[in-house]
C-alpha cells in the first residue's frame, strides 16, 4: 500500500491511484466470478493473485483499498444501464456494484468495473476511462441507480425506477460533455422514448455544453448553441454543404439558427488540423 501511495500528496489522489490500480490489475471473467463467489471471504493478496472477477471483486478490492487508505468509502448495490436485474439484495433489484468515496467532504461515484473496459462479443475488452472516477452523482444517477439512495440526489431530483427506465444508455455520456442532468431527467418524464442528442464517444472535457437541445430529434425552429472550449479552434454547424461558423468569443462558441430538415451536426475543428470532428449529431424533423 505504501508503494502503491508514495506518489500521491492528498486523498484525491490517493483515489485515483487506486482506481487506477484496481483497474489495470483485473479483468471482468464472469466464470472466475462464481469460483469466486462471495470476495470478502479472500484476502487481498488472494484475489489480486486471482486478477478478476465480477463487479463485487471490483468493489470489493477497490472498497478495501481505500479503506486503507484512510479514505471515507461506501459500496453500493443498485441497477445499471445496460441489462436486467440479475440478482435481489434485500429485497431490492440488483445488477452491479459501485463504490463512493468522500473527497474533501463530498461524495462521489467510483466505479472501477467500468473504468475498466466491458463485456463484448469476444469476451472482456480492456479500455481504461476516468469517466468513472469521482464522478458526480448528479450525473452518475443517469446510469447508476440505488434504491437506498444512500448519496440523497435521486430524492433530489425525483428519480424513480421507473424514470430510470425510461433514460437512453447514453444519458451519462451526453451529461459527460456538460447537458444538464435535469433537462435529460425533464426531456425522459415528457418522452414515451427519449432520443438523445449523439455525442459520438467525444472525450469528456474536450467541450462543455452551455446551451444547446437535449433532444436528438428537432423541431425547425432557433436553436441556441453555446459550446465552450479550450481544445477546438472553430466550431460549425453543418447541414449538407452548407457550413455555418458558430461565433467564437474566448473559449466560448454561440449560434442561433433555424436547422433544415436532414441531419445536423456540430463539429469543431483542432488546432493544426485540417479536418473536422463531429461533436452532437441530430435528426431535423
Amino acid at each position: 500500500m505504501h508503494a502503491l501511495l508514495s506518489a500521491a500528496s492528498n486523498d484525491e489522489e490517493k483515489a485515483w491511484l487506486i482506481y487506477r490500480w484496481v483497474t489495470y490489475h483485473f479483468k471482468h471473467d464472469a466464470r472466475l466470478a462464481r469460483r469466486i463467489g462471495d470476495p470478502s471471504q479472500y484476502p487481498l493478496e488472494t484475489l489480486h493473485k486471482l486478477g478478476g472477477g465480477s463487479c463485487a471483486v471490483y468493489a470489493n478490492v477497490t472498497h478495501r483499498l481505500m479503506n486503507m487508505a484512510g479514505l471515507e468509502v461506501k459500496t453500493i448495490y443498485g441497477l445499471v444501464k445496460g441489462g436486467p436485474a440479475t440478482a435481489m439484495r434485500m429485497g431490492k433489484p440488483v445488477n452491479h456494484v459501485w463504490n463512493a468515496v468522500k473527497i474533501n467532504g463530498v461524495w462521489n461515484v467510483v466505479d472501477s468495473t467500468w473504468g475498466a473496459g466491458y463485456v463484448g462479443q469476444q469476451g472482456f475488452r480492456s479500455e481504461h476511462s476516468d469517466l468513472f472516477f469521482l464522478l458526480p452523482p448528479e450525473k452518475a444517477m443517469l446510469s447508476h441507480y440505488d434504491q437506498a439512495d444512500e448519496l440523497g440526489y435521486q430524492q433530489v431530483f425525483s428519480l424513480d425506477q421507473t424514470l430510470f427506465s425510461k433514460l437512453p444508455e447514453d444519458a451519462l455520456y451526453a451529461a459527460a460533455v456538460g447537458m444538464d442532468p435535469q433537462l435529460i431527467l425533464d426531456a425522459a418524464r415528457r418522452a414515451s422514448r427519449l432520443i438523445l442528442v449523439s455525442t459520438f464517444d467525444s472525450t469528456p472535457g474536450v467541450l462543455r455544453v452551455m446551451s444547446a437541445p437535449v433532444n436528438g430529434v428537432l423541431e425547425r425552429i432557433k436553436q441556441h448553441f453555446v459550446i465552450e472550449s479550450a481544445v477546438f479552434e472553430e466550431m460549425m454547424l453543418v447541414q449538407g454543404r452548407s457550413w455555418l461558423p458558430l461565433k467564437k468569443s474566448g473559449k466560448v462558441y454561440s449560434l442561433t439558427v433555424v436547422p433544415d430538415q436532414g441531419e445536423l451536426l456540430l463539429m469543431g475543428r483542432r488546432p493544426k488540423q485540417h479536418e473536422f470532428e463531429a461533436l452532437l449529431g441530430y435528426r431535423v424533423k
